[in-house]
């Protein structure tokens, strides 16, 4: 049996009257019309069992979409701000499956050393999903702050140097964010590993390369210069779904995000090692990693202008044949 897990940002899906960001950035009624169908067509081709959702503005349309393609377990754990009524920002992020959904939520954190709230940029989703064979799933869905300076509101206004030394402190005030984002988040997920034992899955839009320092925790697989504790942290490694299909094979990795010419891999999906022959009992091997990507390197205009700005990312796994 085999099960696939996607991540999809869907840029800025929000139905018209509302805009996104700025007053002027509303679709006509036939441009939504065409980013749905886009986004019908790439759901379909796709084909996941699974999929996080990033950047929803819109949520009780991506409902009713989804919905009218066959996903009857769907769930968004947050709303946007919207300002003068219609104008949104801060979009979320949603899980669909074809499996039940048998619990949800927004992922809370206390920030470090204290006993306050800590605040994500946006909030995780945690969704518990319930799968034949493989039983209770743990799915976590991220949009991790993007790389643009926090402070970039107070830059119009100020002379050349000044602006210059706010973004470059900006760009550093977003890093800091995300770092402290993953390590609050890899807490959470592995201390609800420690207590339920579930396979872990983590997908989204990173916005930064997983390699980065501030990701570090979620590659860490052993305590500080002990490689010793490799083996007893094992069952809470998180890895990267691509090393777990390429097998450390030279295959050139595609990206998911262009900056002009310039491509990067932002979105992820990572497995817990449930799914790694390092595993006693591994409960199902990656068997194909894809990128759709044709909108970003080939598009057609007719059918990708109001494509998204991210490829989307799929992981299938088979499931091992003595696994219930």
């Amino acid at each position: 049996m085999q099960l696939r897990f996607a991540t999809a940002n869907l840029f800025n899906y929000l139905a018209p009257p509302n805009a996104f960001y700025d007053f002027n950035n509303i679709y006509e009624a036939d441009q939504w019309e065409k980013k749905q169908q886009w986004l019908a067509r790439k759901l379909l081709k796709l084909d996941a069992d699974v999929i996080g959702f990033q950047e929803i503005f819109s949520s009780e349309h991506l409902l009713s979409q989804l919905s009218e393609l066959g996903y009857d377990h769907c769930a968004v754990v947050d709303k946007p701000k919207v300002s003068q009524n219609y104008i949104y920002s801060h979009p979320v992020v949603g899980i669909a499956s074809r499996y039940p959904i048998t619990d949800v939520e927004a992922v809370t954190a206390q920030a470090p050393g204290t006993n306050a709230p800590f605040s994500f940029n946006r909030k995780p989703l945690r969704a518990t999903v319930k799968h034949p064979s493989l039983g209770s799933i743990d799915i976590y869905v991220v949009h991790f702050k993007s790389q643009r300076p926090t402070l970039d509101s107070e830059l119009n206004d100020a002379e050349p140097f000044t602006a210059w030394q706010q973004e470059n402190f900006g760009r550093w005030l977003s890093t800091v964010q995300r770092g402290y984002e993953a390590h609050l988040l890899h807490n959470v997920i592995m201390e609800r590993k420690k207590a339920t034992a579930n396979p872990v899955i983590l997908m989204g839009d990173f916005n930064q390369l997983l390699t980065s320092q501030e990701f570090s925790s979620l590659r860490s697989t052993h305590r500080f210069r002990q490689p010793d504790t490799y083996m007893p942290l094992l069952p809470y490694h998180l890895i990267d779904s691509w090393e777990l299909f390429c097998h450390n094979n030279t295959i050139a990795r595609t990206p998911t995000h262009y900056t002009g010419a310039s491509g990067q891999v932002l979105d992820y999906i990572l497995l817990s090692s449930d799914f790694s022959d390092e595993a006693d009992h591994p409960i199902a091997k990656v068997i194909d990693y894809h990128v759709e990507d044709q909108h970003l390197v080939n598009p057609s205009f007719e059918l990708d202008s109001f494509a998204s700005d991210h490829a989307f990312v799929s992981v299938t796994v088979q499931c091992a044949k003595s696994h219930r």
